[in-house]
């Protein structure tokens, strides 16, 4: 195990566009360190321990947020969890075990390393099935929900069925599969007890056996004038809460009711490729034309001609948005509190993951950038890059189990931050 990391300095882009309360908030930054001397100059506080909780779904929560509490302190120490081949879909994690599903497997490992279980998603079937997305955990049945599609033979099968089977946590065994459109799976989400679903032609909830209570037509997320299939729709979780169902349908964010499916309204959106996020002030929406967040009634707060393939992460009124750059977004006005470069470019499909005090984007390589930065004695806005190994910029970073996760071309990598160092 190595632990390669540099330190840099701020993008020349990173203090433009800061809205009022951003300037409010570098004043009093300012008038804070020159209270304290100059301790600021020494590169700033400590950041607390990465988040020792679990992290059961995309984004964390039925809403989608990817956010957690805690810290993003700078890596000791990494090590390869689960070797893949080019793998597109985050771990998620419960009790110390990190459940992770790539190409035909779902493995179960502790985050010591130690094997619990490896299954195919084909187990007991004839089907060509692979991992089509995130997983999601149901601790209450014991269950992981894996998104799967099938790849056709030469005689079929024409349309190819898109599967959620679900697995028991404990020792792998497969529960029950149930096919919720075709194409493939993008996302499952897990609110209380039942399963939300949206495949590449219709948004479905499930109840914890399986059955089906309501599904709603879509369309799938391709977007032929710009090249754009659905090959990397691997994390589109609907964002779920009592009053709705968010969902991205073929340039729009749909909103349905929970206990039917029926559609509440439609936003238009400019290509839409990720999850929504819930936020303060109701959803937000990337795209690879633009970013648009509403209310929770389908009026639209504000629109940004930003381009991401990756979903938002929120923290109270902070959006933050990557693609060719990472963005802070005030999520009431929607102006640019600061930015700074990222080398991925717009092609991403890794959603930051925000911290209570960093943003921790996966760049080629994991990269933390301080939340707040402003003030004449403030430290640099990154906090860190751990430059080795490479890793993916396809699938989002999970903080669960006082570690930081990370999908790379060899496989899961886990990062750790040993405090006596």
């Amino acid at each position: 195990m190595t632990s390669p990391s540099t330190s840099t300095a701020d993008s020349d882009s990173d203090a433009s566009g800061r809205s009022r309360r951003a300037v409010l908030a570098t004043a009093g930054t300012a008038i804070a360190g020159a209270l304290a001397g100059c301790s600021a100059l020494g590169g700033g506080t400590t950041p607390s321990s990465f988040a020792d909780g679990d992290w059961h779904s995309f984004g964390n929560a039925p809403g989608n947020q990817n956010h957690v509490a805690g810290g993003a302190p700078e890596p000791t120490d990494h090590a390869v969890l689960a070797s893949a081949n080019f793998p597109y879909a985050p771990p998620v994690v419960h009790d110390d075990v990190v459940y992770f599903a790539t190409e035909r497997t779902v493995h179960a490992v502790a985050v010591d390393g130690t094997d619990a279980w490896a299954t195919p998603v084909a187990a007991g079937t004839d089907e060509r099935r692979w991992v089509s997305g995130t997983p999601a955990i149901d601790p209450d049945h014991g269950r992981l929900y894996v998104p799967t599609r099938v790849v056709p033979r030469s005689d079929g099968p024409d349309p190819a069925p898109a599967y959620v089977t679900a697995f028991a946590l404990d020792d792998g065994d497969p529960t029950w599969t149930t096919r919720v459109g075709d194409g493939r799976t993008y996302g499952v989400t897990v609110d209380v007890r039942d399963v939300y679903v949206r495949s590449a032609t219709a948004c479905v909830r499930l109840g914890p056996d399986g059955s089906e209570h309501w599904r709603t037509p879509m369309e799938p997320l391709e977007y032929d004038e710009y090249r754009l299939g659905d090959d990397f729709a691997t994390q589109v979780a609907p964002a779920v809460e009592n009053t709705g169902v968010y969902v991205p349908d073929r340039n729009a964010l749909v909103k349905l009711e929970p206990g039917t499916g029926d559609e509440r309204w439609r936003v238009d959106a400019k290509t839409p490729h990720a999850a929504p996020v819930l936020d303060d002030g109701g959803v937000v929406q990337t795209g690879w034309q633009g970013v648009v967040a509403t209310d929770r009634y389908g009026d639209v707060r504000w629109r940004r001609d930003l381009r991401s393939l990756a979903a938002a992460a929120v923290d109270d009124t902070d959006v933050y948005v990557a693609g060719s750059d990472l963005h802070e977004i005030d999520g009431a006005t929607g102006e640019t509190n600061w930015q700074t470069r990222l080398s991925s470019g717009e092609l991403a499909t890794a959603a930051p993951v925000v911290t209570d005090e960093s943003v921790v984007v996966d760049d080629d390589h994991p990269v933390a950038y301080r939340r707040n930065a402003d003030g004449l004695l403030a430290p640099d806005r990154e906090r860190w890059s751990y430059t080795q190994p490479h890793t993916s910029t396809y699938a989002s970073p999970v903080i669960a189990a006082g570690k930081l996760f990370a999908v790379g071309p060899a496989g899961l990598h886990a990062f750790e931050h040993a405090t006596d160092t």
